[in-house]
């Protein structure tokens, strides 16, 4: 079958954060069976080869305008007179918004298309291409709802996110979530999603390191809390405990804990495996509102290494998965605490082998009047 696949970012960019690694991941999947073209919302202007690819932007939608004073200007502006909100305003509010439309009408000619991510499936809403199906990676009113900052919040995100959401969720013909909790939230709001199954890439590592490690981009609102609950509460008990355990931080903005006592910042990495290596248990405190997955928790377990994760982040990807669940703080360090005394070990290969490529696949070229069955 021949598939336009609508992803947001370039594949080759790891430090823009889990969407491009689950693209990366969806897409391995389908060009094992299917003829696939990629269309990547942002990114340089014309084709390239990424990932074993080849990917077509028009090179003239902003990678990203948060550090832009002039572009953030140009999209509250323009929110005066649009009821779109700010993550519809910030692509579409740029006169190259209608060039990436044209480009995505080109290449999906003769094509199914697949939007994996909100940026991709607004793209395809605008050039009025049939979407067979859409993968959310979150729900992202939770996200404008626990995160939009005061001056968004003056704008209306608030507001204007969930409407623009539930309409646009009626475009295409089949949704799928990453995570198990998003599809119910979207089933209560009458829209029939199902989970969809990332497919996984265990590598051969074995876990050799002794350290705690924590890896993400550190100005996403979810991860600058989480490391904030890291950095203070958690690692101010595991000091009273007189715990003498190392953390390892990865990831772009990170740099800036280097200071911090018993820990090693290395800012982004080009390569994950550097970071894997050097860990033993991954940590993932991010407590509060949650969506979608944290594919920190599913790469960790490609490297063979165990999570700690809050329970709605276990039960959002599997609550059978290889997590060592904690629930506030303290109960992250007394999880750290245990491991670090060796009473705890997590049974990791065998989880991340049964996690089929060929079902994500399918579920996404079927059609949705004629279900595919998955065994």
């Amino acid at each position: 079958m021949k598939v336009c696949f609508v992803t947001t970012y370039p594949l080759d960019r790891r430090e823009l954060g889990g969407s491009s690694w689950v693209d990366r991941r969806l897409l391995t999947a389908l060009g094992e069976r299917h003829d696939v073209a990629v269309v990547s919302v942002t990114g340089p202007e014309g084709a390239r080869t990424e990932c074993g690819f080849t990917v077509r932007s028009a090179g003239s939608v902003p990678l990203e305008i948060r550090s832009d004073p002039a572009r953030l200007a140009r999209v509250a502006g323009s929110m005066l007179f649009s009821a779109q909100p700010y993550q519809a305003r910030k692509f579409s509010a740029f006169p190259g918004w209608r060039g990436a439309a044209a480009l995505l009408r080109q290449s999906a000619a003769g094509r199914v298309v697949i939007a994996s991510g909100w940026p991709g499936l607004l793209l395809a809403s605008a050039a009025g291409v049939p979407v067979r199906a859409y993968v959310a990676h979150n729900v992202e009113s939770t996200i404008a709802t626990a995160h939009a900052p005061w001056p968004l919040r003056l704008l209306g995100e608030t507001w204007r996110m969930p409407r623009a959401e539930r309409a646009l969720l009626r475009y295409p013909r089949r949704v799928f979530t990453l995570s198990r909790t998003d599809a119910t939230v979207l089933q209560g709001w009458g829209v029939p999603a199902e989970q969809l199954p990332v497919p996984l890439v265990p590598r051969a590592q074995h876990p050799t390191g002794d350290a705690v490690g924590f890896i993400g981009k550190a100005s996403w609102p979810p991860n600058e809390q989480a490391l904030a609950v890291l950095l203070g509460p958690v690692h101010e008990q595991l000091e009273r405990w007189g715990v003498p355990v190392r953390l390892v931080l990865a990831g772009t903005g990170t740099e800036a804990h280097a200071g911090h006592p018993r820990v090693t910042a290395l800012g982004r990495v080009a390569d994950e495996a550097d970071f894997y290596r050097r860990v033993g248990l991954v940590v993932v405190p991010r407590f509060g509102a949650s969506t979608g997955i944290s594919v920190k928790m599913l790469e960790a377990a490609e490297f063979g290494l165990p999570s700690v994760v809050p329970p709605e982040l276990a039960a959002a990807v599997d609550p059978d998965g290889p997590w060592l669940a904690a629930a506030d703080p303290d109960r992250t360090a007394a999880v750290v605490r245990r491991w670090v005394a060796g009473e705890l070990a997590v049974p990791v290969s065998d989880w991340v082998r049964r996690q089929e490529a060929a079902s994500a696949a399918e579920l996404l070229v079927s059609d949705p009047h004629q279900p595919t069955a998955i065994r």
